[in-house]
């Protein structure tokens, strides 16, 4: 329980420095799933280089006109957009080198739920966002 607390108290914080810096929906990230079978064969192979954790915070504006970024570690990242339909709405690439923030304009994007990939370090994340009127 003392665990729990701590963690809550912790998280409270992070949330309200966040809430400071960024104004808007905070956009969360997972590591995709998707390992394709090389050659047909499942068997033992050798693992993977672990990459390098990605620092990145992802803001919808509270307008919905843009996603923030924040990377402090200046990494270069891809970008992808996908609407409900499977199409790719939007796509890029930023470079966090010298500038730790970007943003991706929404403003030609219509009102929905929308599907956001982000590749860094060879490494695909996987995220969600809604537009709404």
């Amino acid at each position: 329980m003392k665990l729990f607390v701590i963690l809550l108290t912790l998280v409270m914080q992070v949330s309200n420095v966040c809430a400071d810096d960024n104004s808007g929906s905070p956009v969360f990230l997972t590591k995709s799933k998707n390992d394709p079978i090389i050659g047909g064969n499942a068997g033992p192979r050798r693992a993977p280089a672990r990459p390098r954790p990605l620092y990145l915070e992802i803001f919808l504006s509270e307008d919905g006109s843009s996603l923030d970024l924040y990377n402090p570690d200046g990494n270069t990242i891809t970008y992808s957009i996908i609407n409900e339909d499977d199409q790719e709405v939007a796509a890029g690439t930023i470079s966090f080198a010298g500038q730790p923030n970007a943003s991706i304009s929404l403003e030609t994007l219509d009102y929905g739920i929308y599907f956001l990939q982000i590749v860094a370090n060879g490494v695909t994340y996987e995220g969600e966002f809604g537009l709404e009127e």
